[in-house]
């Protein structure tokens, strides 16, 4: 008779789960044994090698499962997607072998077909944590966010130690914009990998979020620590201490991105504003006119660039850069401050149909825009005063 013993061990050990393979081992002995000691009469004589066995059975379709994960390992899919195949056809349904076409359709961006791969395990096996952790990434490929996060958690169930899947979870949860879920499973991740630079990733951006700044300054700083080569991280650094008005600490984070990149533009601009916050007007204009020399077309730079002549008294200038920001777009700021050009230059009917074309637009601060509107009505009519008192 076989020994199984061996073979099930190792097959159970690779799912995690020997109640498997115990179950697997108990049905195909009870089968041999009522096979062999219930043969007709004219079968006596039949060896034992002759009788059909389904653990012969098991034992190839284990061996050709056991080539294609190591082709799959070495990144040899094509080889791997082969031998999986040909298991399949010994036997479909076979968790291992649909675990493996499954994270082969996967690999090729066919995540529907994995899905489909995983379900079938799922089925029959719904505590399959392979097929569970496959199909929850699949879902995540297809940007099925909700559907990834069913499934990952109840393999988090199953397997609560797996901080990448915790990552990937608060990942999820961030992007339908379940906060306090994202960090639950991020805080959960680092209580299994402390030092993961991916989880502070998380944290940082997901406190970014919350507009916690000094929690994601805490995170963003810590994953910088590790690997300072995120150019994003170190603009987002940047912005969080710009918004906090903190200008000296927030120089140095765009000036290690510029390091890395010379001509990012979230760097370039970060640093501008920098200039503006510390009174240097000329400072501000330097940085933001590198913007437009390499994007001629960016609508918020030229905007500023316009408030800061204007702000610095060279309205000529600041009007041709608001000009220039609304021939490409109706863009509300750079139209509030081409409001403020034709007041100064006593064009205020010109001023006030601007002023109304602004009320209600979304972003907008109604008071401020009535304000303008009501101070410049104001100087029409009293221009309108002077001008009848000179006839």
């Amino acid at each position: 008779m076989y020994n199984l013993g061996p073979f099930l061990k190792e097959w159970g050990s690779r799912f995690r789960y020997y109640q498997l393979a115990i179950s697997i081992f108990d049905k195909t002995r009870q089968d041999f044994y009522f096979g062999h000691y219930h043969m007709e009469e004219n079968d006596m004589n039949k060896t034992e090698s002759q009788v059909p066995s389904e653990v012969d059975k098991l034992r190839e379709v284990a061996d050709v499962s056991k080539q294609a994960n190591e082709r799959l390992k070495a990144g040899d899919t094509n080889a791997a997607k082969e031998l999986f195949l040909k298991a399949y056809e010994m036997d479909d349904t076979n968790p291992y072998v649909l675990v493996g076409l499954g994270d082969i359709a996967r690999k090729e961006k066919e995540f529907r077909r994995a899905i489909t791969y995983y379900e079938k395990v799922i089925e029959r096996e719904a505590y399959n944590v392979f097929a569970l952790r496959g199909i929850g990434i699949a879902y995540r490929g297809l940007e099925e966010y909700d559907k990834a996060i069913e499934y990952w958690e109840q393999y988090i169930d199953l397997n609560e130690e797996d901080y990448l899947v915790l990552t990937r979870l608060g990942d999820s949860c961030k992007k339908l914009g379940q906060y306090q879920k994202a960090e639950k499973y991020y805080l959960k991740a680092l209580g299994s990998s402390e030092g993961d630079k991916y989880i502070y990733l998380g944290l940082g951006d997901l406190y970014y979020k919350m507009d916690e700044a000094d929690k994601a300054i805490e995170f963003c700083d810590k994953l910088l620590a590790i690997d300072d080569k995120f150019i994003n991280i170190l603009t987002m650094v940047g912005n969080l201490y710009r918004r906090k008005r903190e200008f000296i600490n927030a120089l140095p984070y765009y000036e290690r991105a510029l390091k890395q990149d010379p001509k990012n533009i979230y760097a370039t601009f970060g640093v501008g504003d920098c200039r503006r916050g510390q009174g240097d007007i000329e400072g501000a204009i330097e940085w933001w006119e590198k913007i437009v020399a390499i994007d001629p077309k960016n609508l918020n730079t030229l905007a500023r660039l316009g408030d800061a002549h204007l702000k610095a008294g060279n309205n000529t200038k600041a009007k041709k850069f608001y000009e220039r920001a609304t021939a490409i777009a109706d863009h509300k700021y750079a139209y509030m401050g081409l409001a403020k050009i034709y007041r100064l230059e006593g064009n205020h009917e010109d001023a006030v149909k601007i002023y109304k074309q602004l009320l209600g637009r979304e972003g907008m601060k109604e008071d401020r825009v009535l304000k303008e509107l009501y101070e410049t009505k104001q100087e029409l009519r009293a221009q309108e005063g002077g001008e009848k008192k000179e006839e």
